[in-house]
């Protein structure tokens, strides 16, 4: 271990060495931050400080435990063991972690769930919700979405409905019984929400001093991974888990940046890495400043512009790198001309670089953008672009365009781009879009998945009960949901007293039909999980109603072909144990779980979606008052700090070159408006930056 050791920085060396106890390691952007971890967890096994089943590593994707698992591997062993288990370090997301903690004992809770719940993501639990607000005559009055919005930032702050406390009396006293409702639904489908996983493990924990104890036996030392971005559950469940130590002393060691705390939209807390040694007085605190990742220019551009942020530890990045190219500033006159600048920047990097071959020359104006050689120039019309195009130009696509991104604060900023990437046939990915996971065919197919494993689940249910169409209309579903509710959900039961309940003969036709399915499946000997995906999507009629809707219907097949893939993983394992992983896998991916990184494409993201990404070349566009900052955080210095921090998080993706780019007239609500230059570009020196024409 010593001579993996030399590899580390001297910083490096002190936090991965650090006597045990409290330790806070400040690791700015691209300064190591995943390499001090790995290798802290790494010396607390080989130096036999600890077993790897003692140790907890957190962190806030999959994909970044992931990462870590392969590098403590190479460390250590490739045999070395990474589980939910009594044999190796556990390692995952909080909502990974818990939703097991869950699995084991969410029934001492005494709440009536059991270990088969079914997770719902935010689009389960808004339908949910739009039912209920349906169901207390309130949508006249108020937005599904606003009470959704409430009850998951409130239920991340601890909060029950009988504690809220809003400066609208209207609005609590309506939060309130859709809250409750909302409450009973879930317990009634044996369902919890994404911010139950925490939540519940939290009263778990509260309630059951005896499972609390276990976990702070089990668990002797806890690492975790961007700190600053804990909400206060998230901070709660730390503060118990470290509270009474087996061996004396709160061993937990953690990792963040408070220049990089961006999500207080979503409930993180940054005052939690703020008072970290206020929590725990001993704390040792490392600062990894030494950037490995981006050019000094960059860097010394980035140090002026967090700079504007007084809510901060002080701190500055350096790097080892002398060389680099000033950081590039455009004005472009709307957002049809940034648009058009970036596209032509990145051909015309490509052409420096001679990544590719061109018989003609890229041409982008007002009103002249390149047409690829595969297209016609009768079917660019007839895609309906405003621009006109020079129909005998050709150029090879970039062959290196994942070394590219285009970050921006909102989605819609992303429209004027991707008309021009569309028209000139480059590939690209929006991250934020359309995810595979939340494609309406992928949706259905884990529905039908999601009633095998809990059929408690009438969100599931009504999803798809009626796909295929069977004449079952919210008249019958609300008459079979109160038949199943009568015959405990079970689906034989309601199959054989079908003729009990007040149905149309369409729609008792197509309950049998769809209950018949299920009580098949689930008496098929030797099925594994890829057969009860074959017999769920195709005797159900399922593949057969997409096909019907040509070209697009097939796409959609081919998207669930690929699901196909993902349960392929669990195939050998017994059905229900695969139906609980694969479900639970799905459900707790985040964003960057979810995005593809495969192929030739450019990247187009919101800033906030970047962080913990890098690439060669940043493109960073909008950089007015009232985009970045946002014109919602004006009024507010701490949302004015957060807006800041979300600059100098974009700015440090970069390695070697970064852009910059701002617009004299933006188009709003219509009109064509004066736009004035972010003062985030007025903290940048002219003497690093470079003006393009």
């Amino acid at each position: 271990m010593s001579d993996l050791l030399k590899d580390l920085n001297d910083k490096q060396r002190e936090a991965v060495t650090a006597p045990l106890g409290p330790v806070l390691v400040l690791a700015g952007a691209g300064s190591g931050k995943t390499r001090a971890l790995t290798y802290r967890i790494a010396h607390l096994v080989a130096e036999k400080l600890f077993r790897p089943e003692e140790i907890l590593a957190l962190t806030f994707t999959n994909k970044a435990a992931g990462e870590m698992k392969e590098r403590i591997g190479r460390i250590l062993n490739p045999n070395f063991k990474f589980q939910i288990s009594n044999s190796g370090v556990t390692m995952g997301t909080f909502h990974s972690v818990c939703a097991r903690i869950l699995r084991a004992d969410i029934d001492k809770l005494g709440l009536g769930f059991d270990r088969n719940f079914t997770i719902y993501d935010s689009d389960d639990s808004l339908t949910l919700v739009k039912q209920i607000v349906l169901e207390l005559g309130l949508s006249d009055n108020f937005r599904p979405q606003v009470f959704a919005y409430y009850i998951s930032s409130c239920k991340n702050k601890l909060l029950t409905p009988d504690r809220l406390n809003l400066d609208n009396e209207y609005l609590e006293e309506n939060l309130r019984k859709v809250w409750k409702m909302y409450e009973e639904n879930l317990r009634e489908r044996n369902a919890l929400d994404f911010d139950d996983l925490l939540g519940r493990t939290h009263q778990l924990w509260n309630t059951n001093p005896k499972i609390l104890k276990q976990y702070q036996e089990r668990f002797r030392y806890v690492l975790v991974d961007e700190y600053q971005d804990t909400n206060h559950v998230q901070y709660m469940l730390l503060k118990m888990l470290v509270a009474n130590p087996p061996a004396g002393g709160k061993n937990i060691f953690v990792v963040g940046d408070d220049a990089q705390s961006i999500y207080g939209f979503r409930g993180a807390n940054m005052q939690n890495i703020l008072d970290f040694k206020k929590d725990y007085k001993t704390a040792r605190v490392v600062m990894l400043e030494q950037n490995y990742r981006s050019t000094k220019p960059i860097l010394d551009a980035a140090n002026k512009v967090i700079g504007l942020n007084p809510f901060q530890y002080e701190k500055k990045l350096w790097t080892a790198q002398k060389q680099g190219e000033k950081v590039n500033l455009y004005e472009a006159a709307d957002e049809n001309e940034e648009a058009q600048f970036v596209v032509r920047q990145i051909v015309n990097t490509q052409i420096s670089n001679d990544k590719f071959q061109t018989n003609s020359k890229f041409q982008i104006s007002n009103e002249v953008v390149y047409t690829p050689i595969l297209d016609s120039f009768e079917e660019k019309l007839r895609r309906g672009f405003r621009h006109r195009f020079l129909p005998d130009s050709s150029f090879s696509i970039p062959q290196n365009l994942a070394d590219f991104v285009v970050l921006y604060r909102t989605h819609a900023q992303s429209r004027p781009i991707e008309e021009i990437l569309v028209s000139a046939g480059v590939p690209y990915q929006i991250v934020g879009g359309i995810k595979f996971y939340e494609r309406r065919e992928i949706k259905d197919a884990i529905a039908f998945l999601r009633l095998m494993k809990n059929p408690r689940d009438l969100v599931a249910l009504e999803r798809v009960i009626n796909v295929p169409a069977r004449g079952i209309g919210r008249v019958a579903f609300k008459e079979i949901a109160r038949g199943l509710e009568k015959y405990e959900y079970d689906f034989s039961r309601i199959l054989n007293n079908l003729d009990a309940l007040e149905l149309a003969d369409k729609a008792a036709a197509g309950a049998k039909e769809f209950f018949e399915l299920y009580v098949n499946g689930s008496n098929g000997k030797d099925l594994n999980v890829l057969d009860v995906m074959e017999l769920m999507l195709k005797r159900s009629g399922y593949k057969e109603a997409l096909l019907k809707e040509g070209a697009e219907g097939l796409e959609r097949w081919e998207n669930i072909e690929e699901l196909y893939n993902v349960a392929g993983k669990f195939r050998k394992l017994p059905l229900a144990d695969a139906l609980e992983a694969m479900l639970e896998e799905i459900a707790l991916m985040s964003d960057l779980d979810k995005t593809d990184e495969g192929g030739n494409k450019l990247t187009l993201m919101t800033l906030h979606s970047a962080k913990g990404l890098e690439w060669e070349s940043v493109f960073l566009v909008g950089l007015e008052e009232g985009l970045l900052p946002h014109s919602r955080s004006i009024t507010r210095p701490e949302e004015i700090a957060e807006e800041v921090r979300l600059a100098y998080v974009g700015m440090t993706r970069a390695r070697k070159n970064l852009y910059l780019s701002y617009a004299r007239s933006r188009q709003s609500y219509g009109e064509l408006k004066r736009a004035v230059p972010s003062r985030i570009l007025k903290a940048i020196p002219a003497s690093l930056l470079h003006k393009l024409n």
